[in-house]
């Protein structure tokens, strides 16, 4: 499972807004299925289809000195903030939003994320 998609564009955040969730515009790989895309509609979210480690990576121009962007996993737990990379251990139908802090002004917002071992084996040459 290998997932990757961005936002080129400038977006920005008011001071004193709740945390938004960002809409991400371009898909640049969707290998597996985590990523439910239908060539017109912005994404936000990704759908972990297998249990496993994770590569994750989630990165962005910040312009400014404050704010800043976070991934969180099933809208609660807080896996990392922006400009990292970790290895994180997803469970099946795990839900991977990036939000954005008010007063945050950023561009070029991007996410990837790679399946390094599934938790169960998959025969080869099956399909799940």
């Amino acid at each position: 499972v290998q997932f990757s998609m961005w936002n080129k564009n400038e977006i920005a955040v008011p001071r004193g807004d709740d945390p938004r969730i960002i809409c991400f515009n371009w898909i640049n790989c969707n290998s597996g299925g985590a990523i439910d895309d239908d060539g017109v509609s912005d994404m936000h979210t990704v759908v972990i289809p297998i249990a496993g480690p994770y590569l994750l990576s989630l990165g962005c121009q910040l312009m400014g000195h404050s704010g800043g962007i976070q991934l969180k996993r099933n809208k609660r737990e807080k896996l990392m903030d922006g400009g990292r990379s970790d290895i994180v251990d997803l469970n099946e139908d795990d839900v991977l939003e990036v939000y954005a802090e008010g007063g945050t002004k950023f561009k070029e917002v991007n996410l990837m994320g790679c399946l390094l071992r599934p938790r169960v084996f998959i025969t080869p040459g099956t399909t799940i």
